[in-house]
């Protein structure tokens, strides 16, 4: 079994830490160039990232990776 990307867990967490550094959406824009419509639902929960979207959205919030996919065990438990 593959671990599974934990999108609602990252979309929260996106828009927590945006808000908890000031940042506006267009700042995040100009910070990863991803297209502002792209991000709103990205962050929304409406659209997953890219692979090159998530990295850079982790990279800027010094995040890692792993910390957004569920293990086959928390899958398994909820």
């Amino acid at each position: 079994m593959h671990n599974q990307f934990d999108g609602l867990r990252f979309c929260m967490a996106l828009k927590v830490w945006r808000k908890m550094h000031g940042f506006s959406v267009t700042d995040i824009m100009e910070l990863t160039a991803i297209p502002r419509s792209t991000y709103n639902f990205i962050e929304a929960g409406d659209r997953p990232p890219s692979m090159a979207e998530f990295s850079r959205l982790c990279q800027l919030m010094d995040f890692e990776a792993y910390e957004f996919f569920k293990t086959p065990e928390t899958v398994k438990n909820g």
